[in-house]
């Protein structure tokens, strides 16, 4: 009965560990096609975003983001194009 109860107890710390979100594991880099150069590589293809806080934009570095894809129509030298509009940061 206690190896029971042991086992139970086990399974329901472990099992409260994973990951329960939908993020995408991402690459930041600086070389993005935007005015602030800024943006993620995702399935080896570059997004720039204005969203993703400033503690994360090292060149690089790997998160875990969610994230939307909308295309940006405004008619300037810095923008236009597939923007990855970041929700969340793990």
């Amino acid at each position: 009965m206690k190896s029971l109860i042991f086992s139970l107890f086990f399974i329901l710390i472990f099992s409260g560990c994973q990951k329960s979100h939908g993020c995408t594991d991402v690459t930041v880099t600086l070389t993005a096609p935007s005015c602030k150069h800024i943006g993620v590589i995702i399935n080896s293809k570059i997004y720039p975003t204005d969203d993703l806080p400033d503690a994360y934009a090292v060149e690089g570095k790997h998160i875990c983001i969610e994230y939307t894809l909308y295309e940006d129509l405004r008619l300037c030298a810095c923008c236009g194009g597939t923007v990855a509009h970041i929700i969340k940061v793990y």
